[in-house]
C-alpha cells in the first residue's frame, strides 16, 4: 500500500501552546497522542497527524493509508488549529499527495435529489434521497450526517474545497445534522426521517415542502454509535428516535436491555424492530415538558444486578445534562460506560437532532 503523505506550515504567534491545546482536545475525543508536545503523534483512524515546532510555527505532517482518510485528517487538523486561534491567519495550504483544484467538491460531499416523500407520523416525515456512490454513509458506528439544503426552486452552489482542506460553503446553504434512518448503497437510496414543527427550523420547513427532484447534499459521516455491551440502557427523545430505530435493528439477537423513548404522544409510536430482550417503552409527554417523562423513566430504570451496563441517551439539552448527572454521579457508572449527547435546545435553534 502507498503511503499518502500532507504537509503544509501554520504560523502562530504562540505555536507551543497551540499544539498543546491541538493535543488535549484530541485525547478528549479518544484520540492516542504521544510524544513531547515539540514533536507531538496523534493517530487517527487509517492515518496519523505529526505536529512539530518549527521557526515561527508549526510544521504539520499527516501519513495516510487511502485518499479519504487524508482528506478527513488534513480538515481536522486545519479546522482545530484555525478555531483556537480565532484572531490569527495561520495560512495553512497542504502540499503533496491529495492536493486539489479549487473547484473541487469535499471527498465526502454527495449530491443527492429527493424521490419520495411519507408521513410516518403526525410529526415524523420521510425524505427518501437518491444519489451515487453512497455506501461511505452506511455503517451503524457513524450513522449521522450534515445536511445542506439550498433554497426552494434554485440551482444549488454546492461546497467547495479550500487550500487548508476545510469546505467552503455558500451562504445560501441552510446547515443541520440529521441521522441516516434507512441506506441501501447498492440501490443508491438513503432516507432521512424529520421531526416537522411548521416553519420553526430550516430543516422542519424543507421537509414540508420537499417534492421529488428537489435537491440536497449531504456531508459526513459523523458521530458515535450506540453501545450494547453488556445490558444496554437507551435513552432519548423524537430527534434521537431515527437513531434509536436503527441501532435497534442493528444490535445482535441475543442483545438485552432497555429503550425509553419520549414522543409528543400516542400519535407519534412507530412500529420498531429490536431483539426479543430489549424491552422498548414508550414515554408520551401529553403536554408536559421536553425531557420529564425521559429523566424520571431513566432514573428508575434498575439494570439486572451484576450485569455490565452501557448507557446513553440523545435529547434536549437541559434533559440530556440531567442524564448525564444522573449516571455519572448517582449510579456512580465510569465514564466510558455511559453518554449523554444534547440533540437540541428548547428555545434555540430549531430542535433539529
Amino acid at each position: 500500500m502507498t503511503l499518502l503523505i500532507a504537509e503544509a506550515h501554520a504560523r502562530a504567534r504562540a505555536p507551543e501552546r497551540l499544539i498543546e491545546r491541538f493535543r488535549e482536545h484530541m485525547v478528549g475525543h479518544g484520540l492516542d497522542v504521544a510524544g513531547p508536545v515539540a514533536d507531538s503523534r496523534v493517530a487517527f483512524p487509517g492515518c496519523v497527524a505529526l505536529l512539530r515546532l518549527a521557526e515561527g510555527g508549526v510544521a504539520l505532517r499527516i501519513e495516510a493509508d487511502t485518499p479519504d482518510w487524508l482528506a478527513d485528517a488534513k480538515n481536522i487538523v486545519s479546522g482545530h488549529l484555525d478555531a483556537f486561534c480565532p484572531d490569527e491567519v495561520l495560512g495553512i495550504v497542504w502540499q503533496g499527495h491529495g492536493v486539489t483544484a479549487g473547484d473541487a467538491r469535499p471527498h465526502n460531499f454527495r449530491a443527492l435529489r429527493v424521490a419520495a416523500v411519507e408521513n410516518v407520523t403526525p410529526r415524523m416525515r420521510r425524505l427518501r434521497l437518491e444519489g451515487q456512490d453512497i455506501a461511505r454513509y452506511a455503517g451503524v458506528q457513524q450513522m449521522h450526517v450534515k445536511i445542506l439544503m439550498p433554497p426552494k426552486g434554485e440551482e444549488p452552489v454546492w461546497p467547495r474545497v479550500s487550500p487548508s482542506g476545510q469546505p467552503l460553503m455558500d451562504a445560501s446553504l441552510r446547515r443541520r445534522t440529521y441521522t441516516i434512518r434507512r441506506i441501501d448503497p447498492a440501490a443508491g437510496w438513503l432516507e432521512i426521517d424529520f421531526v416537522v414543527h411548521g416553519d420553526e427550523g430550516p430543516g422542519s420547513a424543507f421537509a414540508l415542502r420537499a417534492e421529488p427532484g428537489d435537491w440536497m447534499g449531504i456531508m459526513g459521516p459523523g458521530g458515535g454509535g450506540i453501545p450494547c455491551d453488556g445490558w444496554a440502557l437507551i435513552a432519548g427523545d423524537e430527534t434521537a428516535l431515527p437513531a434509536i430505530a436503527r441501532a435497534l435493528e442493528a444490535m445482535p439477537a441475543g442483545a438485552q436491555g432497555l429503550a425509553l423513548i419520549e414522543v409528543a404522544d400516542a400519535g407519534e409510536r412507530q412500529a420498531l424492530s429490536h431483539p426479543a430482550r430489549v424491552e422498548v417503552c414508550w414515554l408520551y409527554r401529553d403536554g408536559a415538558h421536553y425531557g420529564t417523562r425521559l429523566l424520571e423513566a431513566v432514573r428508575t430504570a434498575t439494570p439486572p444486578a451484576g450485569t455490565a451496563v452501557s448507557c446513553w441517551a440523545a435529547c434536549e439539552n437541559t434533559a440530556a445534562r440531567a442524564i448525564r448527572d444522573h449516571w455519572g454521579e448517582a449510579c456512580g457508572l465510569p465514564r466510558s460506560r455511559f453518554r449523554a449527547v444534547s440533540y437540541w435546545r428548547h428555545g434555540v435553534g430549531d430542535g433539529e437532532g
